[in-house]
């Protein structure tokens, strides 16, 4: 058993095991009729795809002063109007295995065992899936069967934006108003003429803010323009000179925001699985769909355009399976079954636009067949359950 895990172990194997003694490998379904329940049951896995679609969200915010945009500054790509817009940035395809529910089988081991000879430690994954025999150095197929919506993400300027859009619109909104009040009294034969002043508190229009704040655009770009050009005659070392400049810049930047308005991204990442399968094959079979002003929608909904995944088989496994169906069939005992996965390419189609297309191998759509049950050392494949490395004692 030491050379055998040695073995493996150099192999890097994914799935080994070694089996000395007779046994005969049964796979289960409902027709079934079981011999004996002392074995052990295992499962071959197979392929899910995962659609891995990355959303951007622009929240688009007309600016206060955006209709005084092109008079005052000479401005015509401003936003001209409040709205949340989506688009699909990527999509990705990936794939992972999982235990096939039909593909499960039943060890039944032999009741004699020869002298010297040892059976081997079968170690399962807690799904079921046969992983090999080599102790402590076992993976698992937790980190690839995890399909989860990840958590939105969002840039530094819109967590900054909110509490803050056009904070420079915040500023004093009214201007004293002095009226000059004459009134005239006659005295007598004598007219006096009386002054009073009556200050009142006037809010100002969009048209004196937007045009105030044009005003200030135009100072801060004279004021850069002396400090870069040196007009103070001040010696300032280059820190000094490099944070008095940014500073000048940010202030601009928000002051032009009240004309050109803001858009905000936000990046929405949304995961689907998809379980190919042989009477799927060559059909366009519906994930989600897709609306510009909602995004990611459910089938179920209204509106959107559907976004499709399809399966199309290469056919590498063609000669084999045709093989298989002509050779003669042994009804007796057999070894461990393994599979032959097929080539397939998966295409993801936004109506009739394709968004991603790639090749994987599917296991479920090749071919299982199974060794003999005699003396033998094999490898398997843990994502696909075919044999990495075979070994006949």
């Amino acid at each position: 058993m030491k050379k055998v895990i040695t073995w493996a172990m150099v192999m890097y194997s994914i799935i080994s095991c070694s089996v000395f003694a007779q046994i005969n490998v049964v796979r289960i379904d409902n027709n079934a009729a079981p011999q004996t329940k002392e074995g052990i049951f295992y499962a071959l896995p197979r392929t899910v795809v995962k659609i891995d679609v990355k959303i951007d969200r622009v929240e688009n915010y007309k600016g206060p002063y955006a209709d005084f945009a092109l008079r005052f500054l000479g401005l015509k790509n401003v936003v001209p109007a409040n709205s949340i817009d989506y688009s699909i940035s990527s999509i990705s395809i990936t794939t992972y295995p999982e235990p096939d529910p039909d593909q499960y089988y039943f060890v039944e081991m032999g009741d004699k065992i020869s002298k010297g000879e040892t059976t081997a430690l079968l170690s399962l994954s807690d799904a079921g899936v046969i992983l090999g025999t080599i102790q402590d150095r076992l993976d698992t197929l937790n980190r690839n069967t995890a399909v989860s919506r990840q958590d939105e993400t969002q840039s530094d300027d819109f967590k900054d934006a909110f509490g803050e859009l056009f904070k420079y619109s915040a500023d004093v909104s009214v201007f004293e108003k002095v009226d000059t009040i004459i009134r005239k009294i006659n005295i007598d034969t004598m007219t006096v003429e009386r002054q009073y002043y009556k200050r009142t508190m006037v809010e100002k229009s969009p048209e004196q803010k937007a045009k105030e704040a044009a005003d200030y655009i135009s100072k801060i770009k004279e004021n850069r323009f002396n400090l870069i050009s040196g007009v103070q005659e001040v010696n300032y070392n280059k820190e000094t000179l490099e944070y008095m400049d940014s500073q000048l810049k940010t202030m601009e930047k928000e002051y032009l925001k009240l004309f050109t308005g803001i858009s905000l991204h936000k990046s929405l990442n949304f995961s689907y699985k998809y379980i190919p399968l042989s009477n799927q094959i060559n059909t366009e079979i519906p994930i989600f769909k897709f609306l510009k002003s909602k995004g990611v929608i459910d089938l179920d909904e209204p509106g959107g355009k559907v976004v499709t995944i399809r399966i199309q088989r290469v056919g590498n496994t063609n000669t084999v399976a045709n093989y298989l169906n002509k050779a003669v069939k042994d009804t007796k005992v057999q070894g461990f079954s393994y599979r032959i996965p097929e080539l397939a390419k998966v295409t993801v189609k936004l109506n009739e636009y394709t968004q991603e297309e790639s090749q994987c191998l599917v296991s479920q759509l090749g071919v299982v067949t199974s060794l003999p049950a005699t003396k033998w050392k094999v490898l398997f494949h843990k994502e696909t359950g075919g044999i990495k490395g075979l070994e006949i004692q």
